[in-house]
């Protein structure tokens, strides 16, 4: 089975782009030590402030969906999800 990889894109609702930043950013060393987590950065937009980027590598789909499942997932759910305006989810897989 091939690696996943996944774009996830966020933007912060107006007054909401800090404290979603930072939720986000509490979840990375979490991730990071997750059975099958290749890569997982978070990326703060330069130009508009609260939009964000996570670029993710997984050992197959399986992990990553282990990881979406996972308690942490839903306590970040819980605290930042009403936070998140605009949101897409891209799932590749690396060609060249």
């Amino acid at each position: 089975m091939s690696e996943l990889i996944i774009v996830a894109i966020a933007q912060a609702k107006p007054g909401y782009e800090s404290a979603l930043v930072q939720a986000q950013s509490e979840l990375v060393s979490i991730v990071r030590e997750l059975p099958g987590c290749i890569r997982y950065e978070l990326n703060e937009s330069l130009e508009q402030p609260g939009q964000v980027v996570f670029i993710e590598r997984w050992r197959d789909r399986a992990a990553w969906e282990s990881h979406m499942r996972g308690p942490h997932m839903d306590a970040f759910r819980a605290k930042a999800g009403s936070m998140i305006g605009a949101f897409d989810l891209l799932q590749m897989k690396q060609v060249a």
